[in-house]
C-alpha cells in the first residue's frame, strides 16, 4: 500500500510538471515601455529605474537603495551566478535523489528547486561582494 502512494505521489507531480511546461506561453511585449533601456538599470536621464518607480514613487531614498541594490546583483549574476546556478542545481538533485529514496522524484525536484536558489545566491555573492550589503541596505532603507 505504502509502494503504491508512493508511486502515485511521485507520478503525480512528474504530470503537473509535464503539463505546467507543455501550457506555457509568451504573452506579446507589453506597449508603453522603453525596451531600449534595461528595467533594473538608471535611465539614462539620471533618474531612477522605471521598476523603482513604480513600487517607490515618492520615496527616493528608496528608490536609490532599489537601484544599487539591482545593479549589484545584476554585477554578480553576470560574473558568477549562472555558474553558482547550475552547480547548485545539480548538486541539490542528486542530493535529493539519494536523500529521499522512496519517493525520489519528488526528492529529486525539491532539491534541485532548493539547489538552484541557494547556488544563484552563493554565485552572486561571489560574483560580486557589494551585493549582499547593498541588500541589506535596501531592506534597511525606510
Amino acid at each position: 500500500m505504502k509502494l503504491l502512494r508512493t508511486l502515485a505521489l511521485s507520478i503525480f507531480v512528474v504530470s503537473a510538471m509535464a503539463v505546467g511546461a507543455g501550457t506555457a506561453y509568451a504573452d506579446p511585449a507589453p506597449q508603453g515601455i522603453d525596451w531600449s533601456q534595461p528595467l533594473m538599470t538608471p535611465a539614462a536621464d539620471g533618474g531612477s529605474s522605471q521598476v523603482a518607480e513604480q513600487f517607490f514613487p515618492e520615496n527616493e531614498t528608496k528608490q536609490d537603495a532599489f537601484d544599487k541594490m539591482t545593479n549589484e546583483i545584476n554585477t554578480g549574476w553576470n560574473n558568477a551566478g549562472l555558474q553558482g546556478m547550475a552547480i547548485g542545481s545539480n548538486v541539490g538533485m542528486a542530493i535529493g535523489c539519494v536523500s529521499i529514496f522512496p519517493n525520489f522524484i519528488a526528492g529529486c525536484i525539491v532539491g534541485a528547486v532548493v539547489g538552484t536558489i541557494a547556488g544563484a545566491v552563493i554565485g552572486i555573492g561571489v560574483g560580486n561582494p557589494n551585493a549582499q550589503p547593498a541588500v541589506e541596505q535596501f531592506f534597511a532603507t525606510p
